[in-house]
């Protein structure tokens, strides 16, 4: 392809933590290729999500902006609402160069089939009632009944871990969003235009199931359990620990799952993981084949992480913490050092002003978040004094700094704040203790300073800690 300029490719999962890379730390798990471009580019060690459900975070990946500012709160489909027509979008931004821009795989644009920047889309939102290529497929191969989930007899007893036995891996979703993101790759780079390429695959997000052979993958009786402290949820308004101990129509109680269950969701959890990292080889194979590995900025991420039996918790957004919130983030990109590992503070929102960065595009005025091509080359110190994260549940705002954590909700009692040098796993909330008033207090103060740098444009949204902080 004869290109002066760079090719983007974007890869994504869904609900994978930080710690589930091997690159990370993670000596159990295989992921020999995500490993590989880590040691080609950066990991960041301190990468975390602004929003901590699937939709509102991929709206601050397409625009660059924090929830208060890009307004998609939820992710409950029946809201309807994304971004205003008017946002700028990452693929938007590429379209507008020149560039060939496709995505592939779970979107969770609203409404499902929107381009929202991109040229063409090969959508699987995964959704059964909407008439998607995937669901398509699976129908003209008779496979429909054949997928885990909610219609599957034991789902809710069995915690959403259940291996897909009868479906072949290429029919798997992760299989089939890989298969169609290698032939989408092929297909671009035989253009003479520069390509950006968003592949986002679904899983590892829940349900667990992992199509043979990866369901044997990991012994489960070597799994860790994630850890716990007795009351530590007592914090926890009503509303949100009750969602914790009858969630969906299920009636799930997260906070009491057998032990043995507990290894097997996180065998299936690393299943998925190692199943879509062997098709995230394929693309960079591809890639290589082509000569155009070195020409093209490669980023991974995923949009938020998922407790996996830590806090006595699984899936995300109960209890905003490191389990939830932190998630990979490597970048490989002209200028940028081999096998580094920076422990400054990202956030997802950089990742549109970054990509635009790497490719030489201008950054829209509208993008809160920041380029770390120089905090990953060593030009700058720091990229952002805190990260704030939104949940929707509760709803609540996590503010991370380098030691600290510290969660606001609305209300009396139900705030959390954690020394994490001291207490990496978030197992003593502070707030109760007098000796920290000062600081809880301090961080309240950062929250709403950080609101006031960031103001939301001219939309009549107002986050509420601004309107509830003394």
């Amino acid at each position: 392809m004869a290109t002066n300029r760079s090719n983007v490719l974007l890869i994504m999962t869904d609900q994978q933590r930080w710690d589930a890379v091997g690159a990370n730390g993670n000596d159990r798990i295989r992921t020999p290729h995500l490993d590989s471009l880590a040691r080609d580019g950066v990991s960041f060690r301190h990468s975390y999500t602004c929003a901590m459900a699937c939709v509102p975070s991929r709206a601050c990946i397409m625009s660059g902006q924090y929830v208060h500012a890009h307004g998609v709160t939820s992710t409950n489909p029946d809201l309807q609402h994304w971004l205003r027509p008017e946002t700028p979008t990452l693929p938007g931004c590429f379209t507008a160069a020149g560039y060939n821009t496709v995505g592939v795989g779970k979107m969770h644009f609203s409404p499902w089939n929107a381009l929202s920047g991109f040229q063409r889309i090969a959508c699987f939102d995964v959704w059964p009632e909407r008439e998607d290529e995937y669901s398509r497929v699976l129908r003209q191969a008779g496979l429909t009944d054949k997928t885990i989930g909610h219609h599957t007899p034991g789902f809710g007893k069995a915690f959403k871990s259940m291996p897909s036995l009868e479906l072949p891996v290429e029919y798997h979703v992760d299989g089939y969003t890989g298969w169609r993101g290698v032939e989408n790759l092929e297909k671009l780079l035989k253009k003479p235009e520069p390509f950006f390429l968003k592949v986002s695959f679904p899983g590892p997000h829940d349900p667990y199931d992992p199509p043979r052979p990866y369901d044997t993958m990991y012994d489960q009786a070597e799994m860790p359990i994630g850890p716990y402290c007795d009351g530590e949820l007592d914090c926890l308004p009503p509303h949100v620990l009750r969602d914790a101990v009858d969630m969906g129509i299920e009636h799930l109680n997260l906070t009491t799952v057998p032990e043995a269950k507990k290894r097997e969701v996180k065998a299936y959890y690393y299943s998925k993981i190692s199943l879509i990292d062997d098709w995230i080889g394929k693309l960079l194979d591809t890639l290589k084949a082509h000569g155009e590995y070195e020409n093209t900025v490669l980023l991974f991420t995923s949009d938020h992480g998922d407790y996996l039996g830590d806090h006595n918790l699984y899936y995300k957004a109960y209890f905003p913490c490191e389990s939830d919130c932190r998630i990979p983030f490597i970048l490989k990109a002209p200028g940028v050092p081999a096998g580094a590992t920076p422990e400054e503070l990202v956030g997802n929102v950089d990742i549109m002003p970054t990509l635009l960065d790497a490719a030489g595009l201008a950054i829209p005025p509208t993008c809160q978040g920041m380029s770390v091509l120089p905090l990953a080359s060593g030009k700058v110190d720091r990229v952002h004094e805190c990260i704030v994260t939104f949940s929707e549940t509760g709803p609540a705002y996590r503010l991370r700094t380098p030691e600290w954590a510290y969660v606001f909700r609305e209300g009396n009692g139900h705030d959390q704040l954690y020394h994490l040098p001291d207490d990496p796993d978030e197992l003593d909330n502070l707030t109760m203790n007098p000796r920290y008033a000062n600081m809880a207090e301090q961080l309240r103060r950062m929250l709403l300073a950080w609101f006031m740098a960031h103001p939301a444009p001219c939309s009549g949204r107002v986050p509420f800690p601004i309107g509830s902080m003394p």
